[in-house]
């Protein structure tokens, strides 16, 4: 299974698992990795769970969480070492 449409099905899957979420008025700010891996998991179609590995999912999960942190304008590590090294600077 090629990554993009892996990806597609995983956000699709983790965008079901947020609102079921929302609708049960539960919170995920204290949720750990495996139970979103174990969430988005049972949510995949079985088609999809054979082509794939649970390590391919996570893999997946890491990359769109990086891609919506950047896209938000979230600070990286880098960006924060570079605004200390910017501070440090300033005189």
């Amino acid at each position: 299974m090629d990554r993009s449409e892996l990806r597609a099905w995983i956000e699709d899957a983790l965008t079901r698992h947020d609102r079921d979420v929302r609708e049960r008025g539960e919170t995920v700010a204290d949720v750990a990795v495996d139970e979103i891996v174990d969430a988005v998991w049972g949510r995949l179609p079985l088609e999809v769970r054979r082509r794939t590995s649970r390590a391919q999912v996570q893999a997946s999960l890491t990359m769109l969480t990086l891609r919506h942190g950047i896209a938000r304008g979230l600070p990286t590590e880098q960006a924060r070492a570079g605004a200390a090294v910017e501070h440090r600077r300033v005189p």
